[in-house]
């Protein structure tokens, strides 16, 4: 890191010409080679991905994605000529369209009226599934469908397809965050040219991340949410980096170095810290792989891969850009809000001695706090939430509530069984024994008549729940359904047949319980990498084994708080949602993926001014008191960044996900960087004293040389010894003069 913060402060214009080619290169590989998005979601070895294989196989003209097309009368019925009218021209324009296999009319297929005569569904089956379709290709049937509106007929749309299509894009949630991180920064660094800086460096990683994103999806099957997801973490680990490199060189500005040389200090200093934190971070979301769902092993590589190019940027360009712009960064500078370092002499300092004069009473009524939050978290249900979380601006939204209240809730979840027998044609005792079987069951409230393929060999039978896709029941249902009811069904088949259980909901299933049997080992990877690269850093077995349990906590903590909003329905309305379900399956394991890599953000912009100034004297609490006094101030500011980015998706976002990932990230970043690292933190170190920093000289030996330690002079070396050595000899019991 030595020479390369002296390469960068001594040829900043040759940096700043290298990430131009980077740029121009990239963004001609993206009109050359790049990928388009996608939300192919296989899963290997469950039932429903071998459903799904076998569909494909056998009966490729019911393996594509289905498009729901309700029409619905307030005041007449489905039966009169207008309306049959409608439905017929739209069916019979909607089979010339592109992709389209086929168009079921009510009248092809039982089940499609309601018991009511006032909500019909026109069922259209692409060629292919939705994620493989282009936006335009399914945009057209819905707007076929919505030349057929009038003030007596409603028609909506629902199914997979138009979840693809209604993806929301990137917007008006950026925004905010962007402009309430530059009110944070200007609030921050008292400079309106200063605060712009972290902005500029954010957004070119940002961008860079975003052309890695769809080079690296000409290849891997990247989804469709994995530009919010990057952009929410991007903007605001970008910012955060930045502002700790920038802090750190007007430190040394304001000591009276000059701009090159503080460059220098700065990457020296807060440089090698963002790398180990980025690093970090980069670790925590690979280790997503450890879950085996390509979709979600992908999504993390897309965030490290943002996360990465985030820290090379803050480490590379923006030390040369802050070598050309010398003094002038303080320009337009606002005189109440000058930007002043903390130190030794700020009230962060005083509260630091404060918590120090009384550490286990902050450590057991802050730990007591983490632990009260995460109580919440023991009541979380796993699924994945409906159409009916949507937004009601959504026309998949408007088709789920027509379905539910025309059909049941069922049918908008509608399940399947897979009949096949490779050996020969099914025959019709085989269907209906399965038929009968699935109709016992407990919670099913209808079986519908079985589809043949074309060679016979392979039928579908469709299977409605009596609750809602997003109820806990109906996840109940598909394990009783393969647990009961397909082994009595098959007592009386051939040999050779086999019935298996499919459908969205039974595939979320088994991805839930796919994702539960791995977290072991995610959370083996994570942590255990984590505690490496921080005891490498540091030097140190307490620091490290301290800070992945209160990480823990902390991440505790912020599931409990999404479970009592989004689950429990505490506060709901006042982020736009009016109905409550289950947490989806794959949030907390991505949450815990980054929230551990952010929180070991903190640990190591904090520990490492502690570190620096044990070194230089020794001591422990004024060490601790030091580093919050010159680092809080930077902490807090960041973490108000990360909270204004991650809050503005929960509150201006559409999708319930990103709402959930945005509002649990935005309070995890909060109790994180207030809670555990100004509170816990000095109290757990003030315990443990001069202890933090012991590593046995045997597994000092083992790890390797790398540290997150600044070159210390030997004139400073020299110092810290005498201290220590003048701090033994004060310490010593004194002998009484009168013995």
């Amino acid at each position: 890191m030595e020479r390369w913060s002296a390469f960068v402060s001594e040829h900043p214009w040759r940096v700043i010409l290298m990430w131009l080619v980077v740029v121009v290169v990239g963004v001609v590989a993206v009109r050359a080679w790049g990928g388009s998005l996608t939300d192919s979601f296989t899963v290997p070895g469950t039932e429903s991905q071998d459903a799904f294989d076998l569909l494909t196989e056998r009966f490729p003209a019911r393996s594509g994605s289905e498009l729901l097309a309700v029409f619905h009368t307030a005041d007449g019925a489905i039966a009169e000529s207008s309306v049959q009218n409608a439905m017929s021209s739209f069916a019979a324009q909607a089979r010339q369209l592109d992709k389209v296999a086929l168009v079921d009319l009510p009248s092809d297929r039982p089940g499609n009226v309601s018991p009511d005569g006032r909500t019909a569904i026109v069922r259209v089956g692409f060629t292919e599934l939705a994620n493989l379709l282009e936006p335009e290709q399914i945009g057209a049937v819905v707007e076929l469908g919505e030349t057929y509106r009038t003030d007596q007929l409603q028609v909506e749309f629902g199914g997979e397809p138009v979840r693809e299509y209604e993806t929301e894009p990137p917007g008006s949630a950026e925004l905010v965050g962007l402009l309430a991180a530059l009110l944070i920064l200007i609030i921050g660094f008292g400079s309106v040219f200063a605060a712009g800086m972290p902005i500029v460096s954010a957004l070119v990683g940002l961008a860079l991340g975003t052309v890695g994103i769809l080079l690296a999806a000409a290849h891997l099957d990247i989804s469709t949410v994995a530009p919010t997801f990057g952009a929410m973490l991007g903007i605001g680990v970008g910012i955060d980096y930045a502002l700790f490199v920038i802090a750190r060189h007007r430190e040394q500005l304001a000591s009276g170095i000059e701009p090159p040389e503080a460059a220098r200090v700065a990457v020296t200093t807060a440089g090698r810290a963002v790398a180990f934190a980025g690093s970090i971070v980069v670790v925590a979301l690979i280790g997503l792989f450890a879950i085996g769902i390509p979709l979600i092993a992908n999504l993390g590589l897309a965030a490290a891969l943002v996360v990465l190019l985030e820290m090379l940027v803050a480490i590379s360009l923006l030390p040369a850009m802050l070598v050309l712009i010398g003094r002038r960064i303080d320009r337009f500078s606002i005189p109440r809000l000058r930007y002043t370092a903390g130190g030794e002499h700020g009230r962060w300092y005083r509260f630091s001695r404060r918590i120090e004069r009384r550490p286990w009473l902050f450590l057991v009524l802050g730990s007591s706090v983490l632990i009260a939050l995460t109580i919440p978290a023991l009541d979380i249900e796993l699924g994945v939430s409906d159409d009916g979380n949507r937004p009601p601006s959504y026309t998949s939204r408007r088709a789920y509530d027509l379905v539910a209240n025309g059909f049941g809730p069922g049918v908008n979840g509608a399940l399947f069984a897979v009949v096949d027998n490779p050996a020969g044609a099914l025959d019709d005792a085989e269907l209906q024994a399965v038929s009968r079987a699935l109709g016992a069951v407990d919670g099913v409230a209808a079986v519908l008549p079985p589809t043949r393929s074309p060679n016979g060999e392979t039928a579908l039978i469709g299977v409605i729940p009596t609750t809602a896709p997003q109820d806990a029941k109906t996840r109940q249902l598909v394990n009783r359904l393969r647990a009961d009811a397909v082994p009595l069904s098959l007592q009386s088949a051939a040999s050779e047949t086999r019935v298996l259980i499919a459908g969205s909901t039974a595939a979320f299933e088994d991805v839930t319980a796919k994702l539960i049997s791995r977290l072991p080992y995610f959370f083996a990877i994570v942590i255990g990498v984590s505690i490496l690269l921080l005891m490498m850093a540091f030097r140190s077995i307490l620091v490290p084994l301290k800070a992945a349990v209160m990480n823990m906590l902390a991440i505790g903590a912020s599931i409990g708080f999404i479970v009592a909003i989004f689950q429990w329905g505490w506060g709901l309305s006042l982020i736009g949602l009016d109905r409550t379900g289950p947490i989806e399956s794959f949030l907390p394991m991505f949450m815990f993926a980054i929230l551990f890599g952010l929180s070991m953000d903190y640990e190591v912009f904090l520990l490492s001014r502690i570190r620096e100034h044990w070194l230089e004297t020794g001591d422990s609490g004024e060490s601790v008191a030091f580093g919050i006094g010159a680092s809080a101030r930077v902490i807090t500011a960041a973490a108000a960044i990360l909270i204004a980015v991650f809050g503005s998706f929960a509150f201006f976002g559409d999708e319930r996900a990103v709402k959930e990932f945005g509002m649990g990230m935005a309070f995890a970043i909060f109790i994180d960087a207030t809670l555990v690292r100004l509170v816990l933190v000095p109290a757990f170190m003030q315990i443990a004293g001069p202890a933090n920093w012991y590593l046995p000289r045997w597994l000092d030996n083992l790890l390797p040389g790398l540290t997150i330690d600044p070159p210390i002079p030997v004139r400073t070396r020299v110092r810290r010894l005498l201290g220590v050595a003048l701090h033994m000899v004060l310490a010593r019991p004194q002998k009484s003069a009168m013995h």
